[in-house]
């Protein structure tokens, strides 16, 4: 009678091991999904619909209380991602003619032009520059000191707005300054 209880608790054994691994089995069913692509957008500017250009403000043969401009550059945005923001920032460097009798600084030269307009999508710009080197106006000099020309309204993809300058050789810049020029670069940085 052992043996048949045994036996019997061997083949309950069995069975409950059989079920218990039955209730472990289970199925998967795998997909693919091929052909997904991830591209990063753009943002692309072009002043003037150009790429890489620079943008040039020319005047020679000024004389006190000439006035250069306005000039207009048309930015626009021919990335594929609106931009947040947009940053202007402006340097220069010395340009002298050969005849230069005093050759002032670049400094000295760049705080002669006053900047009579500085817009950016229609709206004066020109108050946000502070008068870094205390002439009583807004010059050169100041737009490359400053730092308040950054986080201006970005430019949608595919949307353009208008940047405008003008100078003004101040009337009050002497005979020593003969021949002293600058060449000045203005930066234009999209965000996104």
């Amino acid at each position: 009678m052992a043996k048949k209880v045994l036996g019997l608790v061997i083949v309950l054994l069995l069975i409950a091991g059989m079920s218990v691994i039955g209730t472990w089995a289970f199925f998967t069913e795998v997909e693919a999904s091929s052909g997904n692509v991830f591209t990063a957008g753009t943002l692309d500017l072009k002043t003037d619909d150009q790429d890489g250009v620079s943008q040039t403000m020319v005047a020679t043969d000024i004389k006190p209380g000439d006035i250069v401009g306005p000039e207009i550059i048309v930015l626009k945005n021919v990335g594929s991602l609106a931009s947040s923001n947009i940053d202007i920032s402006f340097s220069y460097i010395e340009n002298d003619f050969d005849s230069n009798p005093a050759d002032m600084s670049a400094d000295d030269t760049a705080s002669f032009f006053i900047v009579t307009i500085l817009e950016y999508d229609e709206a004066d710009i020109l108050t946000k520059v502070d008068d870094h080197n205390s002439n009583g106006y807004i010059d050169i000099f100041d737009l490359a000191a400053t730092s308040n020309l950054a986080g201006l309204p970005g430019i949608d993809s595919g949307a353009t707005k208008n940047f405008k300058i003008a100078v003004q050789l101040s009337g009050d810049v002497t005979g020593q300054y003969q021949s002293d020029g600058i060449d000045i670069t203005m930066t234009f940085s999209l965000k996104q």
